[in-house]
């Protein structure tokens, strides 16, 4: 493909639909935007003006609450040729774009690339590779954002697991690790390149384990779904042994918590 697009999917609820005009760039010939907005009040919200007089906008609205679900709407009502996942409190740099088009073009049989993030203050949101890797070979420890994800449109690409992330019922994160363990097993192509693509919001719900009891069933889940549940409970154990800086007593909370995300999985019950 010689001048693919990029359509940007940004996914938001309620009231956030009045940041999405800062997430904008002024028009640029090949990106277009999709706003996937949740509303879950009986009242509806009217679009922003500054948002309804944008030809490269449109709204696919949606109702309900969960962030997968939402992504998921973005997905499946998207038209580019190159799809960049994002929220509303994402911002953006031409260069940035024009980046991902180009790695695109010139790694053409990546159907996933993965990039990096920064912060408000232009520091890196968590720790990142210096060298581009495969999936397959990714270090260990590895995890992605979701807007860091960029992908080819294609018709078999999955779906969100809608148990995952926050607005679910039960586990508060783990929908992109999930995402791309489940592209990866249909045999996509995925890669990382280590160039920044988006400044975003460092405090991701994942970081909060230690004070999140949804976000240890979630670790347990994501274990479990990677590993398969005996492998989930050894890793589960482990991870909570070496969290030293807490009681025992608390340790085994978090394990507890950790094993009921693994029940989750296999079984369906809360």
């Amino acid at each position: 493909m010689q001048n693919p697009n990029l359509e940007i999917l940004i996914s938001t609820i309620n009231e956030g639909i009045l940041k999405v005009p800062d997430v904008l760039l002024p028009p640029m010939s090949q990106v277009k935007y999709l706003v996937s907005w949740q509303q879950t009040g009986t009242v509806r919200l009217e679009v922003p003006e500054s948002l309804s007089n944008r030809h490269d906008v449109k709204i696919v609205p949606l109702d309900g609450r969960g962030i997968s679900a939402n992504r998921n709407n973005a997905l499946r009502n998207a038209t580019g040729d190159i799809l960049l996942l994002s929220d509303d409190d994402t911002r953006y740099e031409p260069s940035y774009l024009e980046r991902i088009i180009y790695n695109f073009r010139k790694y053409p049989k990546a159907d996933i690339i993965c990039f990096r993030a920064i912060d408000g203050e232009g520091q890196f949101i968590k720790k990142y590779s210096e060298v581009p890797y495969i999936y397959a070979k990714r270090p260990r420890g590895t995890h992605f954002s979701s807007v860091e994800i960029a992908m080819r449109r294609r018709t078999d690409l999955p779906l969100f697991d809608e148990r995952f992330g926050l607005g679910s019922k039960y586990l508060a994160c783990g929908e992109e690790e999930i995402f791309l363990h489940d592209a990866f097993q249909q045999g996509l192509k995925i890669i990382y390149i280590p160039e920044t693509v988006v400044q975003t919001d460092a405090h991701t719900t994942g970081k909060r384990f230690r004070t999140f009891a949804a976000v240890r069933r979630a670790k347990g889940a994501v274990l479990c779904t990677l590993y398969g549940p005996i492998g989930a409970a050894a890793r589960s154990l482990k991870y909570a042994a070496s969290l030293t800086e807490f009681s025992y007593a608390q340790r085994l909370h978090f394990y507890k918590d950790m094993l009921s995300g693994i029940r989750y999985i296999e079984t369906g019950k809360l």
